[in-house]
């Protein structure tokens, strides 16, 4: 394991692939890659986001349940700027790298310094869509973030799988996998200031055309992405109420529509009519919501 702080690496676009093959990695070449897993660790007060993610050899190749690759750190586009910069505050590579106390303290070092906002998440599924015009372009599509990089962009055999958006919506963090299930990050400001609230509302229509066309399972999917994408879209948490109480899951329905009331009111009464909630209305809690202040 190599432990390095403030190492800049800037690029006019920051992809994280590959690092270099160490040479000290011992029977690396050994080694083949099943998977990557990524999450963000939290986003600071302006463009910048820390992360971490871990490559997973294939079965027989390493020890089994341990990354082979680790990294850790940040990702920055300064103010009144277009170029990102990478600084790694954990590296390792190669077998018997892993080392879980050190990851977690560089996690921990991190939100210390401020990376403690979670930002807005958003999975871009590779699913058929709703039978609606433009519907599958715009979420597919990152011209509704009207970013204006013009090179950098993942190749064929790319497909944009994700995004986290930093708390001002100013900012994303652009994941791509190839069939190989690798990931590519991408920093990239957003230019539209209501791109995220549009794409939660149209993951939000696509749930309820889902729904419609007996997709169930997609349906809540979808509800599920819009609701995270755009806390504040009563529309949304709406939706993820409904879906939530339609695959049984009625502690988290109630909560979630409960959400959608203080949105908006209106939607006390809506529900209370509407028979997606039908297996809730026996429930104390609900009937209490369904009470007018």
């Amino acid at each position: 394991m190599s432990y390095n702080r403030l190492v800049i690496l800037p690029a006019l676009v920051l992809l994280l692939g590959l690092s270099p093959r160490p040479a000290a990695a011992q029977n690396w070449d050994d080694v083949r890659i099943d998977r990557d897993e990524w999450s963000v660790i939290g986003w600071n007060d302006a463009c910048s986001v820390a992360v971490e993610r871990r490559s997973y050899p294939a079965i027989g190749t390493a020890l089994r349940g341990e990354p082979v690759i680790t990294r850790v750190g940040t990702l920055t586009i300064p103010t009144g700027g277009e170029v990102a910069t990478r600084v790694w505050t954990l590296t390792g590579d190669g077998p018997l790298t892993w080392d879980a106390r050190g990851f977690q303290s560089a996690v921990d070092d991190l939100r210390r310094a401020g990376y403690t906002a979670p930002g807005y998440p958003e999975t871009i599924r590779d699913a058929p869509v709703g039978d609606q015009p433009g519907l599958a372009a715009a979420l597919v599509s990152t011209g509704t973030l009207s970013s204006r990089l013009t090179q950098g962009w993942p190749g064929p055999g790319w497909r944009w799988a994700a995004a986290s958006y930093n708390p001002l919506s100013t900012c994303a963090l652009l994941v791509y996998r190839n069939r190989r299930r690798r990931a590519r990050f991408l920093l990239t400001r957003v230019y539209d200031a209501s791109a995220r609230r549009d794409r939660a509302f149209s993951h939000a229509s696509n749930a309820r055309l889902l729904f419609n066309g007996g997709d169930l399972d997609g349906a809540a999917a979808e509800a599920e992405i819009a609701a995270l994408l755009d806390p504040s879209l009563g529309i949304a948490r709406y939706n993820h109420a409904a879906l939530l109480a339609l695959t049984g899951r009625p502690n988290k329905a109630v909560a979630e529509l409960a959400a959608a009331v203080r949105i908006d009111p209106r939607y006390r009464a809506r529900a209370a009519k509407d028979r997606d909630f039908a297996d809730l209305r026996p429930r104390r809690d609900f009937q209490e919501l369904m009470k007018a202040p």
